[in-house]
């Protein structure tokens, strides 16, 4: 591999670039800012910490003819934040790890960067520290901090406000946030070549530049839901996981699924259906809870749709079941990043 003008550069000239290229996005107002051996920041009064950590590797994660560098910066922090999101917390700090490949470019660690910095205001969070290496690929490597709030009269139990995967209980309803499959069916538009067509570009953006959903899970939390989850590796194996941990059945009403017109239109009905029940890719929140509660969530700007029930019968289990009462089987229900 030819040398890049990475070469030669020392560690701490590049994290001071980035440093620099993060703008308001670095926390410097933090009790140790970036630059020192760690990070150190306050904890909000009664607030409880929540932290999670992400791995984006190229060539797994994404690729160079499929998103920009900038993109994947994005993704990154959003991939984090929504785990957040999925908790109920308040995000507030990251820490971010870098590996840079062989091949990386000035301007790709500049446009990386900037892609990061326009996540972090976008999702209301800062870069409170991190690390920098050069390495056999790229990579992304972020841990997410926030704080739950105390928790409220209308919790069961616990002293914060948290959304679980063991939180489902028999007789609640399921909802989603958003348009699952969107994300996965604006991957298969960009391979296709049609990112460019009329209409196209609600699906790209879903694949390259998502949103958590920090407020549909903030606001779900403080109405008292015990359960929700991020469904970034598919609909139906995130699913799996809440009726494994919860010892419940989730049953989906395929006929309910809130398909994105734009993913019809592209890939068709029974194929933006497949996506949505297991293409991954969307930082949407499935949640699970009365059906009134649920209903509140739901805003013009982020739709919360009821699409099946939790049940006692076939625990650990999640079935799918069409308009003739009969259980539908996708192609895929989700992504599993050892095995892929």
């Amino acid at each position: 591999m030819p040398p890049t003008d990475l070469d030669g550069l020392s560690e701490f000239s590049l994290i001071a670039r980035i440093v620099a290229r993060l703008g308001e996005a670095a926390a410097r107002d933090v009790v140790v800012p970036p630059g020192d051996d760690a990070a150190a920041w306050r904890v909000p009064a009664g607030a409880g910490a929540v932290a999670t950590l992400d791995v984006l590797t190229e060539g797994t994660h994404w690729r160079r003819d499929t998103m920009a560098l900038s993109d994947a910066g994005w993704r990154a922090v959003a991939a984090n934040v929504s785990d957040l999101a999925a908790m109920g917390a308040d995000p507030a700090y990251l820490l971010v790890g870098l590996s840079l490949g062989p091949d990386v470019t000035m301007d790709d660690l500049d446009a990386l960067t900037v892609g990061m910095a326009e996540s972090c205001r976008a999702h209301h969070v800062r870069v409170a520290g991190g690390d920098v290496v050069r390495g056999a690929t790229t990579g992304i490597s972020i841990a997410a901090y926030g704080h739950a709030r105390p928790a409220g009269e209308q919790h069961e139990g616990g002293a914060f406000a948290l959304l679980r995967r063991d939180g489902a209980r028999p007789g609640d309803r399921l909802a989603v946030s958003g348009t699952p499959g969107a994300a996965a069916a604006g991957l298969e538009v960009i391979l296709a070549g049609r990112a460019e067509e009329a209409g196209a570009e609600p699906l790209v953006r879903a694949h390259r530049r998502p949103r958590a959903r920090v407020a549909v899970g903030q606001a779900a939390a403080a109405a008292g839901l015990r359960c929700a989850i991020d469904i970034s590796d598919g609909l139906l194996q995130d699913l799996g996981h809440v009726a494994r941990a919860s010892d419940v059945g989730i049953e989906v009403a395929l006929a309910a699924l809130p398909l994105h017109q734009a993913a019809v239109d592209f890939v068709g009905a029974e194929h933006a259906v497949d996506l949505a029940l297991g293409g991954g890719e969307d930082f949407e929140l499935a949640l699970c809870g009365p059906r009134d509660v649920l209903k509140h969530l739901d805003t013009p700007d982020v739709p919360v749709t009821l699409i099946g029930r939790v049940v006692a019968e076939h625990p650990g289990e999640v079935v799918v079941w069409d308009d003739d009462g009969e259980a539908y089987e996708p192609p895929s229900r989700g992504w599993d990043h050892l095995r892929a």
